[in-house]
């Protein structure tokens, strides 16, 4: 048997499917934030534009984790998406507080609150959305 074979026989959980759709979410939000820092580097804008333009690539990173692993998944699509967005949620919240040495711009609060909703709904999307395999 080979070694691909193997790997596809061992059994997910929705937290490991839940924690790898996390971590295609967090490269989506480094992404738009990269291209947003591009965009933002050409014209002039005040701090809460900033601070508006990492929430909402926050949100779509939780958005489309949710999509990929309950669209992956094809079930429980609520539950990991929420699952995704809590990963998410702590990933980040820890890197902040290493890197940035604090937590600016919205409240902690607000953050989580915005990442589980993305990412339920994204997770309710990706269970429903049509299967495009034949």
């Amino acid at each position: 048997m080979t070694k691909h074979k193997r790997f596809n026989r061992l059994k997910q959980t929705i937290a490991t499917r839940a924690l790898l759709s996390a971590g295609w979410a967090i490269l989506i939000v480094l992404l738009i934030v990269l291209a947003f820092a591009f965009v933002l580097t050409k014209i002039d804008v005040p701090e809460s534009v900033i601070s508006v333009v990492t929430a909402a690539a926050l949100c779509i990173g939780a958005y489309v984790g949710g999509y990929v692993g309950a669209k992956r998944n094809r079930r429980n699509g609520l539950l990991l998406g929420v699952l995704c967005g809590a990963f998410i949620f702590m990933i980040l919240f820890l890197l902040s507080i290493i890197f940035a040495k604090s937590t600016e711009g919205l409240s902690g609060g607000a953050k989580l609150f915005l990442v589980l909703l993305c990412g339920a709904v994204g997770g309710i999307v990706g269970v429903n959305s049509k299967n495009t395999k034949c």
